[in-house]
């Protein structure tokens, strides 16, 4: 039995780790389901096969499931243990891909890398053609009373069921992704090249801000670190001037630029509110909240509660919908777990951007930047689909770079 099970097992690992970069266009419990199925087999495998295990792998995969930790401690805080784990579970990602990439030997070698990114990359390519057909050929109809860009942003996540913002994080990182490969010398590269432009286009019609200026940003990281200065220069000036003129030319990006400032206080009524000035309510009761719990945090179960009763005072129906969280990743961490919850965040990304500097990881450099600054405006870490983004492709890297020739069968 082991016989045929052991060559079925080594085959659908492959195959199951590559369905999960198709998370930009599977819907949430779909999403699910394939990371259960995928770490089932891991598990079958490794009683089958084991795969041997590193000092190394062992460190790294308590590392990088650390916040976990953190938040599953934090539970013994919550009203009950079932209010608390509806929080912690939403970071579950944050322990299963360390777990299964790092202990349980889910392929990590760099042609599997590449795999991995380009079907990622593909993947975020159908997603911007499917919610863009949908909008040219639906229209989109003036339903928010806020102007094209909002009119467009809900038209979209009425087509895909996606948060803007997130969709801009699938976007971009696949645009980066696809840079990294060209400057590598990766073969198709008019095709990769056409395929970073339609991604950085599709983001900037959802104009959402931060992502944009993030991916730039790491755009320049990976052209500063993979050439020369000369054509360094010359490529992140061609870069910069046009990411800068395209999103100036679409309406909507231009729209959501400008209010950024025009946002000079807190907005005195619903009818003033727009994405800009609303943070600064948001910002106000984030600052109240941790000057109130800066030393051991509200818990996270509590969190949500203590913004929404500062919110209470604005009078704006907006922000009394129970979603409205700090929209800053290490001020969120403040808030649940006082000062211990942002000294992780700092010691948890500084260990990961040095790692990757040290080896040269020029793409797992450039991710972690573009969203370290999306983390800025958005708990990317605390909604699903920012924390299977980021854990899955982080725990990838780092396994990768760990990849020895002990482990059997790699791909």
């Amino acid at each position: 039995m082991s016989g045929l099970l052991r060559p079925f097992l080594w085959g659908a690992v492959p195959l199951f780790t590559l369905l999960l970069a198709l998370m930009p266009v599977l819907p949430t419990r779909a999403l699910v389901l394939v990371i259960v199925a995928w770490l089932v087999l891991l598990v079958l495998r490794a009683f089958v096969d084991p795969v041997p295990i590193t000092r190394a792998q062992l460190r790294w995969c308590g590392f990088l499931a650390l916040p976990f930790l953190l938040m599953l401690l934090d539970n013994l805080r919550a009203p009950d243990l079932a209010e608390g784990w509806k929080h912690t579970e939403r970071s579950a990602a944050l322990l299963l891909f360390p777990v299964g990439f790092l202990l349980l030997g889910a392929p990590s070698t760099a042609p599997f890398r590449r795999a991995m990114t380009d079907v990622f990359s593909a993947t975020a390519m159908a997603l911007a053609l499917y919610a863009n057909i949908g909008i040219t050929i639906s229209g989109i109809p003036a339903s928010t009373g806020g102007g094209f860009a909002y009119d467009y942003r809900a038209a979209f996540t009425a087509i895909t069921s996606l948060h803007p913002p997130y969709a801009a994080y699938f976007l971009l990182c696949a645009a980066l992704f696809q840079l990294d490969r060209v400057l590598c010398g990766a073969t198709y590269r008019a095709w990769r090249i056409a395929a970073i432009l339609l991604l950085f286009t599709s983001s900037a019609l959802l104009a959402s801000r931060m992502p944009l200026v993030a991916f730039l940003v790491a755009a320049l990281c990976i052209v500063a670190l993979r050439l020369h200065r000369g054509r360094a220069l010359v490529l992140a000036g061609t870069i910069l001037l046009g990411g800068v003129l395209t999103a100036l030319a679409l309406p909507g990006a231009r729209q959501r630029i400008m209010e950024s400032f025009d946002a000079t206080a807190i907005p005195a009524t619903q009818a003033e509110v727009n994405s800009s000035n609303i943070r600064r309510a948001i910002a106000h009761c984030t600052h109240e909240a941790i000057g109130a719990h800066w030393l051991v945090g509200t818990g996270q179960a509590r969190a949500q509660a203590t913004l929404d009763t500062c919110y209470q005072q604005f009078g704006i129906p907006i922000l009394l919908d129970g979603s409205y969280g700090t929209h800053n990743q290490p001020l969120h961490w403040w808030l649940c777990f006082g000062i211990a919850g942002l000294l992780l965040f700092v010691l948890y990304f500084s260990v990961l951007l040095r790692s990757a500097w040290h080896v040269r990881d020029h793409a797992h450099f450039a991710f972690l930047v573009l969203l370290l600054l999306c983390m800025l405006t958005e708990n990317l870490l605390a909604r699903q689909w920012g924390v299977v983004l980021f854990a899955s492709f982080n725990a990838l890297f780092v396994a990768g770079r760990l990849e020895t020739n002990t482990r059997p069968g790699s791909t």
